[in-house]
């Protein structure tokens, strides 16, 4: 069963509201902290590398996931949307209600 207009609308809204958030947690680990100028021990210097790699990380994460979530709106924009990436049929509600981002239907996420 295809995607009512109001399924999608509430969909679109679930979508551009996680973007939202996203853009706003890679807003906060892209701002560098800071560690001062100086480093009187290794240990410093180690804790801090730690640090960085560890926000490196997921702020990847994160960019992955917004890349996702824009790939599903603009999905949206162009009709495409609610098609598995797999298999070319339609996904079902309940499965984008709980990750509108979802590019494979129930069958092919079993694969």
């Amino acid at each position: 069963m295809a995607l009512n207009h109001d399924q999608i609308n509430k969909l679109e809204e679930k979508l551009v509201a996680e973007k939202t958030g996203i853009e706003e947690q890679i807003k906060k680990l892209e701002k560098s902290a800071d560690f001062g100028d100086e480093t009187d021990h290794l240990e410093e210097e180690a804790d801090e590398t730690e640090e960085i790699a560890n926000r490196l990380g997921v702020e990847t994460v994160f960019k992955n996931r917004l890349l996702e979530v824009e790939t599903a709106i603009e999905k949206i924009k162009s009709g495409k949307y609610g098609i598995c990436e797999n298999c070319g049929k339609e996904i079902d509600f309940e499965v984008l209600n709980l990750v509108p981002e979802s590019k494979f239907c129930r069958d092919c996420k079993k694969i």
